[in-house]
């Protein structure tokens, strides 16, 4: 209760500045609100305000997904009701119709007496008036109004289990829903709520047709491993808990870029839920706020209801992944890892499912796609006196060396960087590859292919990383590499899918709204009972046991040429 008089007081100082009437604004033939953004406001306090919910917001504000910046015009829906006009001196019936914009004769028909003239000081009633909106005070408006504004209870709903010390401002922080939706979905009187306590939550369904998956390049999968056994058991509703940081918390030190990302991954989420649910999947989705100050980590996994989980959706950093992976190990429950994580972390259990495609299956991808895409050239492999860069070089020349002649006749030659030139007199196109990290290396092999034709270097995804591309001498020079995903919003799949997402929340599509989507729609789908290739967005999935029998790995990949500071299409798309 002392952190919920903090936020009443917190939010009352942030808007004191702002005591009179909002402005009126129109746009697209629609009327709103404008009100100027204030210094320390969150989204919460922005929905408390204007009783909208997130998702509202973020659609008629596009940017406020990135941040609240001080400053800035935030635009909601006007309120409308029945409210009492005084009349002015000369102060006529027309130009009271204009000031509420409502006509001459509704006026005199809700006041009868106005037909034989106004009298100053007369009160006039008007109805279905835009009422004044002071932001210092936004429950008076409210209050003259004899309609409200019914809740949507359209969505799907899931049900939370109160938790010690929880309150219902944090729920609706969790959930990024109103307060007022969670009484009013609940019939609750007043917001107080007890441990054990079942709270109904909606999770907004998509407004728009199911968008066709369409194929991106076709999944690239390494040698056979074990046969998957997926470590989660086919139910009728699952538990699912997703770890994401939000950040909503009002801070100093949260940084809105991690904050942002995380919104984009959960509006990706959000559209995959309600696709899989045109699919017959049913689950609990709980979003839990990794990075809360109100709530830790640890708090939230010591929770009774954590041990109901079926699977958990890791945090995406890795300090906080350590923490749930360490509790997830402990209780027996499979974790998902959404990004790249350290081996140490990915290995702990062998229910645990790396998303991320590993270097070693990268490297597999890239030499089948070589082998299917490049008969005739003459390979060369440039090693490198780096330990690390020779790791990589022997995993290609195993996967390489792997495919029958009978299926290609491409043979592998090797150099160093001293004796690479001498397979130029040879003749015809060379595919040059090279997994060095020795950046000035790289960037004199893409000089040196920038003056002849015939060559195409192969490299890693490291290199995309590499400012020292940013070279006018080898921007523009194209090499090959095997990357875990595919972002490009020319892609063909990528075109459609961006103009719903934009069409939900006008915003503009981004790489972690596609994980979003990609991860959690696979996910789903296998819990479905679905075990061949996923094609995605810009990821494809296609999950094996590890070689090592440690954890579960995604052996799907997709081979693109990168130029000019961006992945073009897929030499098979």
């Amino acid at each position: 209760m002392t952190h919920f008089f903090l936020f009443i007081g917190i939010l009352f100082s942030s808007l004191k500045a702002a005591a009179q009437a909002l402005p009126i604004i129109e746009k697209n033939g629609q009327q709103y609100y404008q009100y100027q953004l204030q210094d320390g406001q969150t989204l919460y306090q922005l929905q408390a305000l204007t009783k909208l919910d997130a998702d509202q917001l973020l659609v008629l504000n596009p940017g406020l997904e990135r941040g609240v910046v001080p400053g800035n015009n935030l635009i909601f829906p006007v309120q409308r009701g029945t409210i009492y006009h005084k009349v002015q001196p000369d102060q006529t019936l027309f130009a009271v119709s204009r000031k509420y914009e409502v006509p001459v004769d509704s006026l005199m028909r809700w006041n009868p007496s106005a037909k034989a003239g106004l009298k100053v000081g007369q009160s006039l009633r008007i109805q279905n008036a835009i009422l004044p909106f002071d932001a210092a005070q936004p429950h008076v408006a409210a209050t003259q109004s004899s309609s409200t504004f019914p809740h949507k209870l359209t969505d799907t709903v899931i049900r939370h289990t109160v938790l010690e010390k929880e309150t219902l401002y944090f729920i609706s922080k969790r959930y990024m829903v109103s307060i007022d939706t969670l009484l009013a979905l609940n019939n609750m009187n007043s917001s107080r709520v007890s441990p054990g306590q079942q709270i109904k939550v909606p999770i907004q369904q998509e407004k728009t047709t199911n968008v066709p998956i369409q194929v991106i390049p076709p999944a690239q999968s390494g040698p056979s491993a074990a046969p998957l056994d997926f470590p989660v058991a086919r139910k009728e509703l699952y538990n699912i808990a997703v770890f994401l940081p939000l950040q909503l918390d009002s801070s100093a030190n949260n940084n809105r870029f991690v904050a942002a990302a995380a919104l984009d991954y959960y509006m990706g989420m959000k559209m995959a839920l309600d696709s899989l649910k045109k699919l017959g999947f049913a689950a609990n989705v709980h979003v839990f706020d990794d990075n809360s100050i109100t709530t830790s980590l640890e708090e939230q996994l010591n929770s009774p209801q954590m041990l109901s989980m079926d699977l958990i959706f890791s945090p995406l950093q890795e300090k906080q992944a350590k923490i749930v992976a360490t509790y997830a190990k402990e209780n027996g429950i499979p974790v998902v890892f959404p990004v790249q994580m350290p081996a140490a972390i990915v290995q702990m259990a062998p229910n645990f499912i790396a998303y991320t495609t590993p270097d070693a299956l990268l490297i597999q991808s890239l030499a089948a796609q070589i082998h299917q895409q490049y008969q005739g050239y003459t390979v060369v492999l440039i090693n490198s006196p780096i330990a690390a860069d020779q790791n990589l070089e022997q995993q290609f020349k195993t996967a390489f060396g792997k495919v029958a002649t009978t299926q290609s006749k491409l043979k592998l030659q090797e150099a160093t960087w001293a004796t690479y030139p001498k397979f130029k007199p040879v003749g015809g196109p060379q595919l040059l590859v090279s997994f060095s990290s020795d950046r000035a290396k790289v960037v004199g092999l893409l000089k040196a292919a920038a003056l002849d034709s015939n060559l195409l270097v192969v490299g890693q995804k490291d290199w995309l990383d590499y400012k020292e591309l940013d070279d006018p001498a080898v921007r523009n020079e194209p090499f090959l590499v095997a990357l875990p995903s595919y972002f490009n919003y020319h892609a063909a799949q990528i075109i459609p899918f961006h103009k719903t997402y934009r069409k939900r929340y006008n915003a503009d599509l981004t790489k972690m709204s596609c994980l979003g989507y990609d991860l959690t729609l696979h996910i789903g789908k296998q819990l479905l009972g679905s075990n061949t290739i996923q094609q995605g967005l810009i990821s494809n999935m296609s999950l094996k046991t590890a070689a090592n029998g440690l954890s579960i790995e995604n052996s799907a990949a997709v081979v693109v040429t990168y130029r000019n500071a961006q992945l073009l299409a897929p030499k098979n798309e």
